[in-house]
């Protein structure tokens, strides 16, 4: 009895034990498959990693090889049919294709470790310009009045002025700066040696001495080295131009020499001036001093002989006649400094500021910004200035002058027609070609240009006439020497990739005038003015000055951008025409 107990209780905790065992079996059999789970998603996600870092190299790799060969075609390098490039571990293998239409096709093939990328350009001939803003002013500056409305960037070398119906959708840079350098200076030795006495007889009651400027600048400060004797009335500053070696009566600015100032011993005058006109580089303007004619009451001013070399002194009567000095060849003593008078950007007043997206200047006045205006001076404007950045670079024109002079050699090549030219209802196809003379397009008539064409005279487009494009790939300069004036509801035309641009090589200001119509209009005027009025559309303009007003729409294209024009005669540029990855 007590031994079948036994044997019984002994079985029963053996199979307790192989319980135990085989329940310890399975979770190490359930443990393991988890962990091999997880391992398998981490090694999945490790080679996911892998291969994606991979994949980015390879494309990497391929952008490289592609921006350098699209370099060197560029700038007119060799470039071999096929070739390579590596990048540590990752080869990018490039191929150049020619097209029948002169197009040049580049495809690059990134492999890193086995993963592939391709990178593709497309690169079109020609003379490629690219106008990165909706408006760019030189040293005249940008003005908008009467809601003139611009959709894009605006940027000048000069300042922007506007009012608070106008309207630039974008951001408006300036940087213009006021600047001043002393850039005539007569005043050696400093105790005088020689003096000119005026204002005391008919014969000497003016004086005047001629100078010249070194650079094209506003005048911005004028002083002379003079004393009075006795209680000579008030004389007038008149700054004038040039007329066969004596002062002109054309006055450019004026201000007044107060006696009352004025010590009986030499003192430096400063001298306000009524305006600050840009005084040309190397013409000559004269500085003259109007006095009355008072024996007892007049002034002397300090001289020397043969010191200043930029001009001489006269003495005499202004508007009537002038002689040499006695002794003869002496100079006064002067100093005149140059630069530039700038306002950065600014509305009319703290009433009417000019709303803009953001600002960009030195100085930043009347600005109603709805984002960022980076500024280091602010005066009345809606945000304080963030002065986190530098003041603006200078930006160079679209358009270099080797290139107007490729369009104009050309034209030349094409066929030169003396005379006036006049497209009327019947219209015209015209280009490459030179006009010695004027063109006229009216009558509602429709000029088709086929390639540069170069009019010395003055170009008028007007009566409800077009002027577009005859190739619908490329784009065409419609270049004048003068003046050209667009009105009347005439249009210039084009499409995407086509555009006409409007070129002026004239300093008159302005030099073009577009008044109503214009439409797909771009305007190039590197040393004259602009003046957009009338509801006149505008898709991009460079000019030294630029006036819009009237209700002028300036509406930014990204074509623009990159404009293929007619190659000329250097063999002209590439540019892109697309680019992309391919599967």
């Amino acid at each position: 009895m007590f031994n079948n107990m036994h044997i019984k209780r002994y079985r029963s905790g053996s199979e307790g034990g192989y319980a135990l065992v085989i329940g310890l079996i399975f979770f190490l059999a359930g443990t393991t498959a988890v962990i091999a789970g997880i391992s398998d998603a981490v090694l999945r996600e490790t080679k996911s990693v892998r291969n994606e870092a991979s994949s980015r190299q390879g494309y990497f790799t391929s952008e490289s090889a592609l921006e350098d060969t699209i370099y060197r075609e560029k700038v007119g390098k060799q470039v071999p049919s096929s070739n390579t490039l590596s990048l540590g571990s990752t080869v990018a293998s490039v191929t150049v294709t020619s097209n029948p239409d002169g197009s040049t096709n580049i495809s690059s093939l990134g492999d890193s470790s086995g993963t592939s990328r391709v990178t593709q350009a497309t690169l079109q001939g020609g003379t490629y310009t690219s106008f990165p803003f909706a408006l760019q002013g030189g040293l005249g500056g940008i003005e908008l009045t009467g809601g003139s409305t611009i959709t894009g960037d605006v940027y000048t070398t000069g300042s922007i002025n506007g009012c608070s119906s106008c309207t630039i959708t974008g951001t408006a840079t300036a940087a213009g700066k006021t600047s001043q350098t002393l850039d005539q200076d007569n005043s050696s030795p400093s105790t005088p040696t020689q003096s000119i006495t005026f204002g005391n007889s008919n014969g000497t009651q003016d004086l005047a001495q001629s100078f010249t400027v070194s650079t094209t600048l506003s005048i911005t400060d004028l002083n002379i080295e003079i004393k009075k004797v006795g209680n000579p009335a008030n004389a007038t500053i008149k700054l004038v131009s040039n007329s066969g070696s004596s002062p002109s009566s054309t006055i450019l600015a004026s201000g007044t020499l107060s006696s009352s100032l004025v010590s009986t011993s030499y003192t430096w005058m400063d001298v306000p001036l009524t305006a600050n006109p840009v005084l040309t580089a190397g013409t000559t303007y004269w500085i003259v001093i109007d006095a009355s004619n008072n024996a007892s009451n007049h002034y002397v001013i300090a001289a020397n002989s043969g010191t200043y070399a930029g001009g001489q002194a006269k003495i005499g009567k202004f508007n009537t006649s002038w002689s040499a000095t006695t002794p003869a060849g002496l100079d006064a003593y002067f100093q005149i400094s140059i630069g530039t008078l700038e306002d950065g950007i600014s509305g009319t007043d703290q009433y009417n500021p000019i709303p803009v997206t953001n600002s960009y200047s030195y100085k930043a006045s009347y600005v109603n910004a709805t984002g960022i205006i980076y500024c280091q001076v602010g005066i009345e404007n809606n945000k304080a200035c963030d002065t986190s950045r530098a003041d603006p670079a200078v930006q160079e024109y679209p358009v270099p002058d080797s290139i107007i002079a490729d369009w104009k050699n050309e034209a030349v090549a094409g066929g030169i027609t003396n005379g006036n030219v006049t497209v009327g209802w019947q219209g015209a196809t015209l280009g490459p070609k030179k006009i010695a003379g004027n063109l006229q397009v009216n009558s509602g008539g429709t000029l088709r240009i086929s390639g540069p064409l170069w009019v010395t005279g003055s170009v008028t487009i007007e009566g409800g006439s077009t002027v577009m494009p005859n190739d619908s790939s490329k784009s065409y300069a419609l270049i004048t020497d003068s003046s050209l004036t667009l009105s009347g509801g005439s249009l210039i035309t084009g499409n995407s990739g086509s555009h006409i641009l409007l070129l002026s090589t004239s300093t008159n200001d302005p030099a073009i005038i577009l008044e109503g119509g214009a439409n797909d209009t771009v305007v190039f005027i590197p040393y004259g003015g602009l003046k957009v009025s009338g509801g006149a559309h505008v898709k991009a303009a460079s000019a030294k000055h630029i006036f819009a007003e009237g209700g002028s729409v300036i509406i930014y294209d990204p074509d623009m951008s990159q404009l293929n024009f007619s190659s000329g005669s250097s063999g002209g540029t590439f540019g892109i025409k697309a680019w992309k990855e391919t599967p």
